[in-house]
């Protein structure tokens, strides 16, 4: 897989993370594409891999302190889930973390993504909340 990596919400990688979350949030788990498009677009890094030059799995990331990044928007097309993909895509998220210094990743994973956290050294922070609708646990893995 090959990934790549946008900040802000311009140019074609850009377009091809809107594209896997268009597939995944609004047309598969129905929530709104007002919710899922958001104002805070521009303030992301958006990283986005690819299998033979379409995306199919993408993150969007953001320094919440001087040692945080928020990790919002995880999402893989249905054929391509259960391949390692997004456990791939965290990996190139982590180093490139660390590369700036970084030493903690947040993120809000729906109810039903936290095996696949734990299975990474995520740690849940507190109970549920929900979130479009969709039951959500904030976790935190130190890196």
């Amino acid at each position: 897989m090959e990934i790549k990596m946008i900040k802000g919400a311009t140019g074609p990688i850009y377009m091809d993370a809107l594209e896997v979350r268009k597939a995944v949030f609004v047309e598969e788990q129905g929530i709104s594409a007002d919710l899922e498009f958001d104002e805070n677009e521009d303030f992301f890094t958006y990283f986005v891999g690819y299998v033979d030059g379409k995306p199919v799995v993408t993150a969007r990331t953001r320094r919440l302190t001087d040692d945080t990044w928020l990790v919002q928007r995880v999402a893989t097309l249905k054929p391509n889930r259960k391949r390692g993909l997004a456990r791939e895509l965290f990996a190139q998220i982590e180093k490139t973390a660390k590369e700036q210094g970084i030493h903690n990743i947040k993120l809000h994973a729906q109810d039903s993504a936290q095996p696949f956290y734990f299975s990474m050294n995520y740690d849940r922070l507190g109970g549920p909340e929900m979130e479009a609708g969709i039951k959500h646990y904030w976790m935190l893995k130190v890196i």
